[in-house]
């Protein structure tokens, strides 16, 4: 019950960072509203695009480790084992879901769909499937 659950909130947190209140613009204002302190600003002006890159990263990699964990709880006992057609599978939802995401922005009004947000929700899903298939590789 906890993976559904988990994967009920990223999935909402998703559609909602998806949304016009966050796109370059309004993360821009944010950070403009931080002006008064030089250095903060800088730091933050100067990797603005870095920031939201990772996000990409953080959704749908995470979106990759709590599918494996869903799957995993129901098919392979809570093992933790790397299956390569169940991880092709789930990689191929996770990006599917990118691409609908990158859709979801363009239909917001404020927001476009950009191929590079989606490679970088791509980059994502493979460190995720990496690091599952790694951590089962490494286990003694």
């Amino acid at each position: 019950m906890i993976p559904i659950f988990t994967l009920i909130v990223l999935v909402g947190i998703i559609w909602f960072l998806g949304t016009g209140r966050f796109g370059r613009a309004q993360t821009q204002a944010w950070i403009d509203r931080v002006r008064s302190h030089p250095k903060l600003f800088a730091f933050l002006d100067k990797h603005h695009g870095k920031f939201r890159a990772s996000v990409h990263y953080f959704e749908f990699g995470g979106m990759f480790l709590v599918l494996y964990w869903c799957a995993d709880a129901w098919f392979g006992g809570g093992e933790w084992t790397w299956r390569p057609l169940q991880g092709l599978g789930i990689a191929a939802v996770c990006a599917l879901a990118a691409h609908l995401d990158e859709l979801h922005q363009l239909k917001s009004g404020t927001r476009q769909y950009r191929r590079v947000d989606f490679l970088h929700s791509c980059c994502g899903i493979s460190i995720a499937a990496l690091l599952v298939c790694w951590q089962d590789f490494a286990r003694p």
